[in-house]
């Protein structure tokens, strides 16, 4: 009961922050944020997971997690674009979120034994429910004329890409003997096991950043 407690309380205190940089602190505050988040991975998590002194952690790194976060920075030095990233953001780990609740409470069928011993079909599905409640929520409310198709769409695509960057990292934390990236994050270890199921994400979300705009109504400055 604890871990949820403390689980729920980083969760809610994270959403505030990324509210006030996302949505009301000047774009530059916000790249200085997300360039922090990336440096302390790759300084203090990152090592954990993969070895520096073996040639896969400089042939990977500059992909994964950097080109990410290199596009999240970029993005949000653009008001409307920093929009879209604060609300797909929002959308990627409504399927971590409800995964969790979902598993917990009733997952019994094991997703990917082996790579995350936790992770549930039930969870799988109920984390794609989830999603699909929260986009449809943020989307009907921005514009309303978007038909159901794109919302389910846009839910189906980032639940199955969320669990993969999910489970990609967890497959490096099983190789590497460790069961967080960090301990900075009460209830969720370190910042790459958040920002994990958004890393794979971005990369649609930066290509389509136009048309997301138009999804959710958001006029180009």
């Amino acid at each position: 009961m604890g871990h949820f407690f403390n689980r729920a309380a980083t969760a809610i205190t994270l959403f505030i922050f990324f509210v006030l940089f996302f949505l009301y602190l000047p774009p530059i505050f916000t790249a200085l944020m997300l360039t922090a988040v990336l440096l302390t991975i790759l300084f203090s998590e990152w090592p954990r997971l993969m070895d520096p002194k073996k040639l896969p952690f400089w042939l990977i790194t500059p992909f994964y997690p950097v080109l990410p976060f290199v596009l999240m920075i970029y993005m949000s030095y653009f008001s409307d674009y920093r929009q879209v990233l604060f609300y797909m953001m929002i959308i990627a780990f409504s399927q971590d979120t409800g995964g969790y609740l979902v598993g917990k409470a009733i997952g019994k069928h094991k997703l990917a034994s082996y790579i995350s011993p936790k992770k549930t079909w039930e969870g799988f599905w109920g984390g794609i429910a989830f999603t699909l409640l929260i986009t449809y929520l943020i989307i009907s409310n921005r514009n309303p004329a978007i038909s159901f198709s794109v919302i389910f769409m846009i839910s189906l695509s980032s639940s199955i890409l969320s669990t993969l960057g999910d489970l990609s990292e967890s497959w490096l934390k099983r190789k590497a003997g460790v069961k967080d990236s960090g301990t900075l994050l009460p209830g969720h270890g370190g910042f790459m096991d958040r920002f994990d199921s958004f890393l794979l994400i971005i990369f649609v979300f930066f290509i389509f950043r136009d048309y997301f705009l138009k999804i959710f109504n958001i006029k180009p400055l």
